[in-house]
């Protein structure tokens, strides 16, 4: 079936459509009868194997974020609330388009995009495609997340909503904070967190006088404690206006804008472990727990707040903003630019004994983490008669866009202190080692640039539909990081009273002097590093409606990348210079058949790549903010290569009601998995090419509408629309470690990093049309998956994630000739927790919460 035919099939009925002139006129035309296939969804009519979860979809479940909502798509799971992993893939293997182009990450360890960043008001559609096509990018291993944001309406549209929410681990308890400025609450830090003019002037301290130096240290802000502060209740806004006008005849001109903005405060209250292995058994190293306050060494001295405390606030601001002009029926254009800002205030207490420490130690934490991706395009969508008036050529059709992106993640005043629980004075003292205060700046910027266009050409060969496809992209982007590192250093013979103090006090003006404390720094030219990527692409391919129930697609993409990434050896000071060339041709084929009317079954096969990431070929050092981590790159890092395999049967059984059953198989060759060296008395993680890995899997998903009405004479329900949809995943994943990595790595063979065996979702609810009612009861599960590899014969560790019961409720009311909407939302019903346990100790767990959200929307 061509998909020109696809295209139009939509529009007509769905058993086909009648035209018939009424008896009283007398036209002369006979009754007229058009046919055409029905096809209920974008899931059907693609070629490929896929998922499509569109605005209605979003706004039944309740679901705030695009990362939320992709969880409920068979074979998907969600890591660290923000990163999707599609089929129990990690971020390497699968990529996210905005508006089928690609976009820059603000995360500097992560490859993928946080999905979370994306308030699912902003959005029309995601289409999440499993099998691989060739006019998506050639980076393809789990599959390509395409989002489309929303576009000029064809009517006035004018919508207020506000919203509160309300958590039972946070709001209006105990938190934590530290003096910040006015504008945290919009996301913006301000210049008061800015490196001080005094130290910017110069590349390093030690070109500055001691006079300089001093006034360097004055200059930076004394902010260090955390103060105990009660969390407040979060909230949102959000606002969206457009229209459509018409301009003559044939053209018109129409603009979409939306804004959102959301605050919300998070607490975690739990415990964190570091295990290894011994002969006699597991040993604890880090240990920041409540009964470590209890300890025989330590009970009555150290207090009964042991353990893990962090308070985050975290703030969105978004904005969207569309304008489009129809010059006519065939030729449009559109310019669509949108802002996601994210920005996060953390306060850290982590008390307990350190790694190989026999002393109560309180580490503090303040951080502020702002993030923000910006991209803009400018596109055109042109429909022509490239061959005239042909029965063999039929209308061509040309897209194009052009793309600037740019990504940004700021992390200014980032500071630690570590006090010391002495005994003997019964008083906590700061470390007097540069360990003992840290101040820390780093920043991440990357740009995207991407022209390209995409060409469709239907024709009949033989009375045979055919789409010939053919596009071409250029994309390239440069990324930067950097990151400055300062101490405060203390003469010898500091006394006890000024380092039991407030480090407000310690670290004062008047303490810091050339013969005093002293501002230091720790420069490592490894700290920073600059990279370039580009890749130029094409590809060709036929889409060939073979028989009225056969269909295949095929093609060939051919991409030619050069990835450069410069930074310094940390031991010798030598310049690095990584240079990775790839030239690949990935063929691509899907074949779909036709069973009956409503039964169909499709067959994929394609060839694909995964690359390292610029900051995986880069040995500047990371440090993982959720898990204390220090991550490391590895230059000789090689591409892998994917070879997949793919089958569904898909029965459409009625309007909105299906059943899908599939199954996977993919080979690694060269895979890129992360591996765990020792750095003094903690883990170093870096990145190795394992020997080989390969993943099969088997998805089911039911859509069915269920007629309680007529099955059990429920009235009661009266036009309420019932339905249930359910999907379970079953994934088996095996990797074999590289054999250069054998003596750290415990498991040499062992399922992929961040893998869940099993995946299920259960949806039930009730749609209500006439009334304006939506009511939805959502179940999810994941299964316990990889989380870090087990070194030196300790276990892997697994997390156990929280299975998560969420309901969702709105209901329209009429006001006047307006409708005002209100939605209620409940999460984390079953009040489950976060887990992670090696050797069967918990390594870190804490409470999420149950969270409860109103909001109003006025629709004008």
């Amino acid at each position: 079936m061509a998909s020109t035919f696809l295209v139009a099939a939509p529009a007509l009925l769905a058993s086909g459509a009648i035209a018939q002139e009424s008896d009283d006129q007398d036209s002369g035309v006979e009754e007229i009868t058009v046919q055409g296939r029905y096809i209920p969804d974008e899931k059907r009519a693609t070629s490929e194997i896929a998922n499509v979860i569109d605005a209605d979809a979003f706004s039944l479940a309740g679901d705030s974020d695009v990362a939320v909502a992709l969880q409920r798509v068979p074979g998907l799971s969600l890591v660290g609330g923000k990163y999707v992993y599609v089929r129990g893939l990690g971020e390497r293997y699968s990529s996210t388009l905005l508006n089928n182009s690609g976009i820059p990450s603000p995360e500097p360890l992560r490859k993928v995009v946080p999905l979370d960043i994306f308030p699912t008001s902003l959005i029309e559609s995601v289409l999440v495609q499993k099998t691989y096509s060739p006019q998506y990018p050639g980076e393809f291993g789990g599959g390509v997340i395409d989002l489309r944001t929303k576009a000029v309406p064809d009517d006035f549209v004018l919508e207020v909503g506000i919203k509160g929410k309300y958590n039972s681990e946070a709001t209006f308890k105990d938190g934590l904070s530290y003096d910040g400025t006015n504008s945290e609450i919009f996301g913006f830090g301000g210049s008061r967190r800015n490196i001080p003019d005094e130290i910017l002037k110069d590349v390093t301290l030690e070109s500055l006088t001691e006079e300089e130096r001093e006034a360097a240290g004055e200059a930076l802000p004394n902010i260090w404690s955390i103060d105990h502060e009660t969390n407040l209740p979060g909230g949102g806004v959000d606002f969206v206006w457009g229209n459509r006008y018409d301009v003559g005849s044939e053209s018109a001109f129409g603009f979409f804008t939306a804004v959102t903005y959301d605050v919300n405060t998070r607490y975690r209250n739990g415990i964190r472990r570091t295990v290894t292995a011994s002969d006699s058994g597991p040993v604890i190293r880090s240990n920041f727990a409540p009964e470590v306050c209890f300890n025989d060494d330590f009970k009555g001295e150290g207090g009964d707040d042991c353990g893990v405390r962090q308070s985050n606030m975290d703030v969105s601001l978004n904005g969207i903003l569309s304008l489009g002009y129809e010059i006519n029926n065939d030729h449009s254009l559109n310019v669509t630019s949108t802002v996601l800002r994210q920005s996060t205030k953390r306060s850290l207490i982590e008390k307990g004994v350190f790694a190989q420490e026999d002393s109560l130690r309180t580490r503090s934490t303040i951080d502020w983490i702002e993030s923000q991706v910006w991209a803009n395009q400018l596109s055109g969508q042109h429909n022509f008669m490239l061959f005239g008036d042909s029965d063999v050529f039929q209308d061509t059709v040309f897209n194009w866009r052009a793309n600037l992106s740019r990504s940004d993640r700021d992390v200014p005043l980032r500071r630690n202190t570590v006090y010391e629980y002495n005994s003997n004075l019964d008083a906590d003292l700061i470390l007097a080692r540069t360990d003992g205060n840290t101040t820390i700046y780093n920043a991440l910027d990357e740009e995207t640039k991407e022209f390209g266009f995409d060409l469709e050409q239907a024709m009949y060969i033989a009375d045979t539909p055919v789409d010939i496809l053919g596009g071409f992209t250029y994309a390239e982007k440069e990324r930067s990081f950097g990151l400055v590192r300062y101490n405060f250093a203390f003469p010898s013979g500091t006394t006890t009273d000024l380092r039991r103090l407030a480090p407000e006090i310690i670290f004062g003006a008047v303490n810091i002097d050339p013969d005093g404390i002293r501002l230091t720094e720790t420069f490592d030219p490894s700290d920073f590093y600059t990279a370039d990527f580009e890749n130029i692409q094409g590809y060709l391919g036929a889409d060939v409606e073979l028989s009225p129930k056969m269909r295949i697609a095929f093609g060939v993409r051919y991409e030619d990348s050069t990835q450069v990434v410069d930074t310094v050896d940390r031991t010798t000071d030598d310049p690095i210079r990584v240079t990775q060339k790839g030239e690949y041709w990935l063929p691509a084929a899907t074949f779909t058949y036709e069973i009956i009317d409503n039964m169909q079954v499709r067959l994929a096969y394609s060839q694909t790549i995964a690359r390292p990431d610029m900051r995986e070929l880069s040995t500047a050092p990371f440090v993982d903010d959720e898990r204390g981590l220090t991550v490391r790159g590895n230059p000789e890092l090689r591409i892998t290569e994917i070879e997949s395999y793919d089958a569904r049967f898909e029965w459409y059984f009625a309007a909105g009601e299906s059943l899908t059953v599939g199954a996977f198989y993919k080979k690694f060759d060269n895979p890129i998995e992360q591996s765990v060296n020792a750095l003094g008395d903690d883990r170093l993680i870096t990145y190795v090419n394992g020997e080989k890995a390969d993943l099969k899997g088997v998805e089911i998903e039911v859509e069915k509408i269920l007629f309680l009405q007529d099955w059990f004479g429920w009235d009661w329900l009266g036009g309420r629309e019932v339905f249930i949809k359910a999907n379970g995943s079953y994934i088996d994943g095996e990797t074999t470690t590289a054999e250069a990595d054998l003596g750290a790595v415990t498991n040499a063979i062992r399922p992929f990093q961040g893998q869940s065996n099993w995946l299920g979702n259960l949806q039930f609810g009730w749609r209500d049309y006439d009334r304006g009612e939506n009511l939805a009861l959502v179940l999810n599960y994941t299964g316990k998956r990889l989380s870090l590899l087990g070194v030196f014969e300790t276990p892997d560790e697994y997390e156990n994630p929280p299975l998560m019961l969420n309901f969702a409720y709105s209901k329209e009311f009429q006001v006047g000739d307006n409708i005002l909407e209100m939605k209620l939302e409940a999460e984390n019903l079953l009040g489950d927790e976060i887990l992670y346990t090696q050797f069967g100790v918990a390594t870190e767990q804490y409470d999420l919460g149950r969270t409860v959200t109103l909001g109003f929307k006025y629709k004008f």
